[in-house]
């Protein structure tokens, strides 16, 4: 019996299942030279990811849950180009397509967009193609490669119940767009009520007691010869918050935190957070919390390039930490901080 390729595999479970439940989100997959996110509203996100070498040429269709959202396309090169011929497998891009893109030249970069019927032409061009080339001056190259793209579309669509619909990015039907499911409601959270910060020798004090008391627990992490560092915040009239940094490696650091009585003995326990989406650990790499909104933060490199790796944070609202935000980029493929896509989204009271 022939073996079947991945493509043909997505596109016969995602065609069974087109009435089906929708995939439970947030997600993040990687296919072939692709990454497709869609966070907990469902707005999803396929990013040019070759997982070896760089391209200076980056694109990434997007598109938001519910029957009326349409899709975007963004093309961005990291360079200056006068000139903007594309192709495709070396057929030129239609000028009618080239002419519908909206151009915005940055300091260093040119970003080529377009949505709606604009981006389903580019999508139904580029979609069962190899290559996409930027042909930017003689000799001079940069290429994304297609290849993934059609299951990733195919994903985006089965994510936002969208198989066999007239919007579909890749295999429309005769379904109609009113089928779509609304995007669900976004989460709202629970204010931060405001504390007053600590004085500078309480704040001193609780510091070096928490670190004095649980340098045990996390003493085998310190590998690099350092003095631990440890910060204390108010996070209500009964408590604080202690973040030790207890070492650093070449773009990352450790930490432990803590949740402390404010007053002696200053008993104190491991700090317990509202979990990131898909498993992340987060509280690593580079952690802050600030005292005057009530945010806790994290930021963690993949490499020190900072084109890979994940960052998140949390609101307290007097008691807990409620998961704010979350962003994941695992493959290491160019993308700034910026660009990695968004799995988590929350409303602001």
């Amino acid at each position: 019996m022939p073996r079947l390729s991945p493509l043909i595999l997505i596109l016969i479970l995602l065609g069974s299942a087109a009435q089906a439940a929708p995939e439970p989100v947030p997600l993040y997959r990687e296919i072939k030279d692709w990454v497709v996110a869609c966070d907990n509203l469902r707005s999803c996100q396929a990013i040019s990811a070759a997982a070896f070498g760089f391209s200076p040429l980056r694109l990434v269709v997007s598109r938001d849950a519910g029957p009326k959202a349409q899709p975007r396309v963004r093309l961005t090169y990291a360079g200056q180009a006068g000139h903007f011929p594309l192709s495709t497998d070396d057929r030129p891009l239609p000028d009618a397509l080239m002419d519908a893109l909206q151009r915005e030249a940055g300091e260093d970069t040119v970003t080529l967009s377009g949505e709606g019927d604009t981006a389903r032409a580019l999508l139904a061009e580029w979609r069962n193609g190899e290559t996409l080339r930027l042909d930017v001056t003689a000799g001079e190259e940069a290429e994304v490669s297609l290849a993934g793209l059609s299951a990733a579309l195919l994903l985006m669509d089965s994510v936002q119940g969208r198989l066999d619909t007239r919007g579909a990015l890749y295999r429309p039907g005769e379904r109609d767009d009113r089928e779509v499911p609304e995007a669900p409601p976004l989460p709202l959270l629970r204010p931060f009520p405001g504390v007053v910060p600590l004085a500078d020798d309480e704040r001193q004090r609780i510091a070096q007691v928490v670190l004095a008391a649980t340098r045990s627990e996390w003493q085998e992490a310190d590998t690099d010869g350092r003095e631990p560092e440890a910060q204390a915040h108010a996070l209500n009239t009964r408590e604080a918050l202690v973040l030790i940094q207890t070492s650093c490696a070449a773009y990352n650091c450790n930490f432990a935190l803590y949740r402390v009585a404010r007053e002696a003995p200053y008993p104190q326990q491991p700090l317990r957070i509202e979990p990131l989406p898909l498993g992340g650990e987060g509280l690593g790499g580079w952690v802050e919390y600030d005292e005057g909104t009530g945010e806790l933060g994290y930021f963690m490199k993949g490499r020190g390039l900072g084109d890979c790796g994940d960052a998140g944070s949390w609101l307290f609202d007097g008691e807990r930490f409620q998961l704010q935000s979350a962003q994941m980029m695992q493959r290491c493929a160019g993308s700034t901080p910026d660009d990695w896509p968004e799995l988590w989204r929350t409303a602001r009271p």
